[in-house]
């Protein structure tokens, strides 16, 4: 993931890259690690880290190891995440005006 993640972001000219945990079991003490190394990566390239799903298990998991993730934005699920980005959900506006 390190080594990928930025390198395409990059190439495709990423400003803003959205990090979802909530299909994500568990989150170790070397997953939060990679998550934070991550973050810091893409901001050195100018890349915004947006993370999503975000459950108490992992926050408290990242605070235990001095993980300092205040100056990101977090969101309990991506549809929020998306929003504040100023992505629609298109199928639900469908669903809505039927």
């Amino acid at each position: 993931m390190l080594e990928t993640v930025p390198v395409r972001c990059v190439e495709r000219k990423i400003t803003s890259l959205v990090v979802d945990l909530s299909g994500v079991p568990i989150v170790d003490t070397m997953v939060a690690q990679q998550l934070y190394n991550l973050s810091k990566t893409l901001f050195l390239l100018g890349v915004k880290a947006v993370f999503s799903g975000i459950r108490p298990d992992v926050a408290q998991t990242s605070i235990q190891l001095g993980l300092d993730f205040s100056e990101y934005e977090t969101y309990g699920t991506l549809k929020q995440a998306l929003e504040n980005m100023g992505v629609r959900c298109i199928v639900e506006e469908l669903e809505e005006n039927k």
